[in-house]
């Protein structure tokens, strides 16, 4: 048994690297990410008008952590359990805050959206029948 080459250090480095990526490209976006990303977007939720530009900021970073399928999924569950939780909590306008802020983020903003009857791919949102 030799000394280990550069090459084979490297090589050890770059496999260590991508097994890494490749966890955490499994695990769903942190509920608690996404409501650090929206936390801004509470005064207009519960007040209405016109959304502060650091929930929209919020919304573009939800839409770049939440790219795939279980991620949106998660985001999606998240959403409708912190709606629930929070009082005042205006339906309408949570709905239309992507709209308002021109962010498609391919999650449903709503207190009685059913997450599990929703195919979510990175471009849309499908109701399955």
């Amino acid at each position: 048994m030799g000394n280990i080459t550069k090459n084979q250090t490297m090589l050890l480095l770059v496999f260590t690297l991508l097994m890494v990526i490749a966890y955490h490209e499994g695990e769903a976006i942190q509920c608690s990410q996404i409501t650090m990303y929206l936390a801004p977007c509470l005064s207009y939720v519960k007040g209405g008008g016109n959304p502060p530009p650091p929930c929209c900021a919020g919304l573009n970073n939800l839409k770049a952590s939440a790219p795939g399928k279980p991620d949106k999924q998660a985001a999606c569950q998240c959403l409708k359990n912190v709606a629930n939780a929070i009082s005042g909590f205006n339906d309408d306008n949570a709905k239309q805050l992507p709209a308002k802020c021109g962010v498609s983020v391919g999650v449903p903003f709503s207190k009685s959206v059913d997450c599990n009857r929703y195919i979510i791919d990175c471009n849309s949102i499908h109701i399955s029948h």
